[in-house]
């Protein structure tokens, strides 16, 4: 049997306790799921035929992954939280109704979403300085950046950038 083979039968044995193990922790499928597979990429890079593991490492990997993405999630909310002041002291009416509804619906965004619209209009990155910082390709942070903007412009009325405004400020 060769290595390969072995883990491919580790992975089969225990993925969906891991799984499950991180579902029960963590609220987001998704996230679970990233979590799942971050799991069986480190014990694929730590395998070693002569020291074989089995479910119990793999559940400690899975811990140790959980409490980096609650460490994440606390660092993201405070940094959404210095977010949301800085985008109420912008504001002209301070504690409008305009801007917690551009507040709460920034925050219904997905985190990726998120992510973009930061790094464009606070980094103030091009989309193809996103693509990089975030792993994407250029068509695919522009893709998601009019969804954004789509979501956004009735709650701001007119005032978000089209695509072209925006390009042609970057040029």
């Amino acid at each position: 049997m060769t290595d390969e083979t072995e883990f491919v039968a580790l992975f089969r044995e225990h993925h969906n306790a891991v799984r499950r193990f991180i579902e029960r922790r963590v609220s987001d499928r998704e996230s679970a799921a990233d979590l799942t597979m971050d799991c069986f990429e480190i014990a694929w890079r730590k395998r070693d035929p002569r020291d074989p593991f089995g479910l119990p490492w793999l559940y400690r990997t899975a811990r140790n992954l959980i409490a980096n993405e609650y460490r994440r999630r606390d660092r993201e909310a405070a940094l959404w939280s210095h977010i949301e002041d800085n985008v109420r002291s912008l504001s002209r009416e301070s504690g409008s109704a305009l801007t917690e509804r551009l507040i709460e619906a920034i925050r219904a965004l997905p985190e990726r979403e998120r992510e973009i619209l930061w790094l464009t209009y606070w980094e103030e990155l091009s989309a193809a300085e996103v693509a990089v910082v975030i792993g994407m390709n250029t068509g695919a942070v522009w893709t998601r950046l009019n969804r954004v903007r789509a979501r956004l412009r009735p709650l701001l009325g007119e005032t978000v950038p089209t695509v072209e405004e925006v390009s042609d400020e970057r040029r």
